[in-house]
């Protein structure tokens, strides 16, 4: 897979099966609440007729731009900049009945992959984690002002991490010698907290899942 701008090659998982569920009537009105490179909206407007009418749904600039590329495409298609609770508006603004929704929830192949956008504990990068970077606070910023007790709930709450307390009291103290601004300085510091646990499963996923859920809202906004 490569990002150039905004062109991401990039094949969505279960495609056939998700357009099985998704379609029903070629001259419905469709929503792809969670838009990303626009993989599963391309495969569907090619089974809309000129009546069908599709609106994606992202608030990363990225998706966006990919979104916008779509719509100067196809008439058909329209990007909506937002988080996809914003979905009674776009309801109201085409002023029709949805006839298929679809949410592909959490994290998306090239934010993973794009170490400055700070999602992943495999790959050094900013810590980051906002779906919008323009909007909001950075993990490491929560993680700079947050209390003990607020970081262990956000990771036992969102991550069902077992060893949360004993995580957030290393981030306080680790915070207290020297700001936590990287990926990898948390991956390490949790490891270092905790060891390496589950064979396969580096020690930071939990962790690393709970914050991105708390840091965009994600529950809040489903």
């Amino acid at each position: 897979m490569t990002d150039k701008g905004t062109q991401y090659e990039h094949q969505p998982v279960m495609l056939d099966e998700v357009l099985d569920m998704w379609f029903s009537r070629s001259d419905g009105f469709y929503v792809d609440g969670t838009f990303g490179r626009g993989g599963h909206s391309r495969a569907l407007l090619e089974k809309l007729d000129a009546q069908g009418r599709l609106a994606g749904i992202d608030r990363d600039p990225q998706a966006v731009a990919a979104g916008e590329q779509l719509a100067s495409e196809d008439s058909r298609f329209q990007i909506v900049a937002s988080r996809f609770d914003c979905l009674p508006d776009v309801v109201d603004q085409v002023g029709r009945p949805i006839d298929g929704l679809l949410l592909d929830l959490g994290v998306s192949s090239p934010q993973l992959d794009d170490a400055g956008r700070g999602f992943s504990f495999l790959r050094d990068g900013p810590l980051d984690m906002r779906m919008d970077p323009t909007q909001g606070e950075s993990v490491a910023q929560w993680l700079a002002r947050a209390d003990e007790q607020d970081i262990a709930n956000v990771l036992y709450r969102y991550g069902d991490e077992r060893k949360s307390r004993r995580i957030a009291r290393r981030i306080c103290e680790e915070r207290n010698e020297r700001p936590i601004t990287r990926t990898l300085q948390l991956a390490d510091l949790i490891e270092s907290a905790i060891g390496r646990g589950e064979p396969g499963k580096h020690p930071a996923t939990r962790s690393f899942q709970a914050l991105r859920i708390h840091i965009n809202g994600e529950l809040d906004a489903l």
